[in-house]
């Protein structure tokens, strides 16, 4: 059999024919990929993170709310962040997400919150329940925040030989002032206190906040450690924020709380250059009689006058003893003697083997204050349970003439973290106090004006 022959017009054809097919070929194969990339990309940019901020308001209830969803193809994950709720990145829990539904739940002391939604093109409508009650509201996505822009980067430095880590917060608008977030107590890490840090930034100042010694990624231990050690770790993250930022010791101010509020005039006291003090829930008293303090109001209640004082005398031996001011031997006699009280019960005495010595609840802030000259801002909780409630006063009536721009606030309804109590239409979330954070600002504005002669 012959094969049959092409002529040369033929394969002329066939050959532009072939070429064509395979350009075209290659382009859409190239369409193809481009489209696939394309695509692959923005599934990519979505799986990523997004971020979902809006306002929940219930009868005279209301806050801001912001929930950060990432990893949305498999894996996903939820932070909930709220300003007045003084929270910032919790994780939720039980994160479910298929198609357009989303389901996760938020975990409290005292409530669960569960929450289910849809996603609408921009808009997360959610119906939050607690306590068998159900509340919708709706939240849309922002996934860049379009006000103040903050810059942090973390940092670390030493206090003699411990290494101390923290985060600096520069804001896009500096006001040429800083402020330094004094540690606290128990084994909180900086994490505690990164709501306030991104705040004191929004509001121009480069705000350094750190891990206490023992804590989040700082070597140490913070159990053992006298309070002016600690305030030795503060003075040292102070000198170091003055030296990262270029600034004067006259630049910055330092804000405190609890403990944190004790170690202010301390720390003011070691270094009188800088600009001011901001002390919040602080006692006027010895750690011991505010910790002392706190176990009274949580059970007078429960106990008669008569057997709340003999209570209490033999809770202050338990608070002697973990301050290394009276034996084992001493204490467990006191015991003893009161074991067939029918008050016994409402004691607190730990595990008298693993006690620690803590030589910090010796502390008392009232020497310190006696010689301050910088202007300070105290403010007090009506609601506090905590600190003795004359604390405020006492430190008012030792300082009241030593700075005429010093300034003393009683907060009604505010608890010794600054949470309002007072009445809500919506009790299961705590927020701060309303009055708190524009109280701050208005005095330290009122400390820039003076600054600049005005």
């Amino acid at each position: 059999m012959h094969r049959p022959i092409l002529n040369n017009h033929t394969t002329l054809v066939w050959f532009y024919f072939i070429i064509t097919l395979m350009i075209r070929s290659s382009l859409f194969r190239v369409s193809i990929l481009l489209f696939l990339l394309a695509n692959t990309a923005v599934r990519s940019q979505d799986s990523i993170s997004q971020t979902y901020r809006g306002n929940f308001e219930y009868g005279n209830f209301s806050t801001d709310l912001i929930f950060q969803i990432s990893n949305l193809q498999e894996n996903p994950e939820v932070f909930f962040s709220s300003p007045e709720q003084n929270a910032y990145g919790i994780p939720a829990r039980e994160v479910q997400i298929a198609d357009d539904s989303i389901k996760f739940v938020l975990q409290s002391d005292f409530h669960r919150y569960q929450f289910h939604g849809k996603f609408f093109q921009d808009d997360l409508k959610l119906l939050l329940t607690v306590d068998n009650k159900s509340f919708p509201f709706a939240l849309t996505r922002s996934d860049s925040d379009k006000g103040t822009q903050l810059k942090s980067r973390d940092v670390r430095f030493r206090s003699d030989r411990l290494l101390l880590y923290g985060t600096l917060y520069m804001p896009e608008k500096p006001n040429g002032r800083a402020i330094y977030l004094v540690t606290s107590s128990g084994d909180q890490d900086r994490s505690a206190t990164r709501s306030e840090a991104m705040f004191f930034a929004k509001q121009g100042y480069v705000t350094l906040h750190t891990d206490k010694r023992g804590t989040g990624m700082s070597d140490g231990n913070w159990q053992t450690s006298s309070i002016p050690e600690l305030c030795q770790d503060d003075i040292r993250a102070i000198t170091y924020l003055a030296e990262t930022s270029n600034l004067r010791y006259a630049d910055i101010g330092i804000k405190g709380s609890s403990q944190g509020a004790s170690k202010v005039p301390y720390i003011l006291s070691e270094i009188p250059d800088l600009a001011f003090g901001i002390i919040v829930s602080c006692p006027a008293s010895s750690l011991l009689e505010s910790d002392l303090n706190y176990w009274r109001n949580r059970n007078e209640g429960q106990l008669g006058s008569s057997d709340l004082l003999q209570a209490t005398a033999l809770q202050r031996s338990v608070f002697q003893f973990i301050a290394g001011y009276i034996s084992r031997d001493e204490l467990e006699s006191q015991l003893s003697k009161k074991q067939n009280e029918p008050w016994i019960s409402g004691v607190w005495v730990p595990e008298l083997e693993s006690v620690q010595t803590d030589p910090k609840l010796g502390y008392t802030p009232l020497p310190y204050f006696n010689d301050l000259k910088q202007p300070i801002l105290v403010i007090q909780g009506g609601e506090d349970q905590i600190i003795p409630s004359n604390s405020l006063e006492k430190i008012e009536e030792l300082t009241v003439n030593q700075n005429p721009r010093n300034r003393y606030l009683l907060l009604d309804h505010a608890d010794h973290s600054m949470m309002f109590k007072g009445s809500s239409d919506f009790p299961y979330w705590n927020s701060l106090h309303p009055g708190y954070r524009p109280a701050l600002i208005e005095w330290m504005d009122h400390m820039n004006l003076k600054r600049k002669g005005k």
